[in-house]
């Protein structure tokens, strides 16, 4: 198992899509960061965003870049191994189905949480030098900044799971990245048009990680919803991790 992950590990970093990603959500992130401070600069009237601002800030457009970089990596770190024939020589060389998905799986969502925690690092990183740390009224930030990078890290490999179930059963990098980018846009539509007639599946969408992911980068949630946010992650990891386990175990891989 070790060795199969330290294959994967290294596969990823030679990944020509991931290196990309990075250096483009870095670019991006950079970019956005200080035509931010140029443009509160200029504007007297408006005080410039310390670092905690812009780190809470950034996790509202957080989500897009978390399924953008997973459906693109699945396509090029998954599929693409079906057709280029490594995952058939993996399967015939004497691991464990298994233990290759697992390791596949873990060495993915790794990936997918390095790239879910570069726009809101970069963007606070720059904030925190250019205008300060700042403080959060009633919250020690610490605590706050150190919770929603593990609720990162839960939401980036529960995602992970989903999209890694797809590119198990697509088994081509084209089919894997369009399809998987469909559906997390029409679940959302889904769920946001008919939850408005049907409360039973507004209340579904709430307990689901596509509703929770939003509230990651709020500074206050009570227990209650601590929770909740913790719990559903992990379950949605554990099961989607056992449908695509048992999808790859029983796959004809040509």
């Amino acid at each position: 198992m070790n060795n199969l992950i330290k294959s994967e590990w290294y596969k990823l970093r030679m990944d020509r899509s991931f290196r990309m990603l990075i250096l483009v959500y870095s670019a991006l992130s950079l970019t956005i960061s200080i035509i931010q401070y140029c443009f509160e600069m200029n504007a007297s009237e408006k005080p410039q965003a310390i670092g905690v601002e812009v780190w809470m800030s950034a996790f509202s457009g957080n989500k897009f870049f978390l399924i953008i970089g997973l459906c693109i990596l699945a396509g090029s770190f998954i599929s693409s191994e079906y057709s280029i024939g490594v995952m058939k020589s993996m399967a015939s060389s004497g691991n464990r189905r298994g233990s290759i998905f697992r390791a596949k799986l873990f060495v993915y969502a790794l990936g997918g949480t390095i790239l879910a925690l570069l726009f809101p690092v970069i963007n606070f990183a720059v904030a925190t030098v250019l205008s300060g740390f700042g403080e959060l009224p009633n919250e020690v930030i610490y605590i706050y900044v150190f919770r929603t990078l593990g609720l990162t890290v839960l939401y980036a490999a529960a995602y992970a799971s989903i999209v890694l179930l797809f590119a198990t059963l697509m088994a081509e990098s084209g089919k894997t990245i369009a399809i998987t980018l469909v559906f997390f846009l029409v679940i959302e539509i889904f769920f946001s048009l008919v939850g408005q007639y049907i409360p039973f599946v507004q209340k579904i969408y709430d307990y689901t990680v596509f509703k929770l992911l939003n509230d990651v980068g709020k500074v206050t949630l009570d227990d209650y919803l601590l929770m909740w946010m913790i719990f559903i992650p992990v379950i949605t990891f554990v099961c989607f991790s056992i449908v695509g386990a048992w999808v790859y175990c029983r796959k004809e891989i040509k």
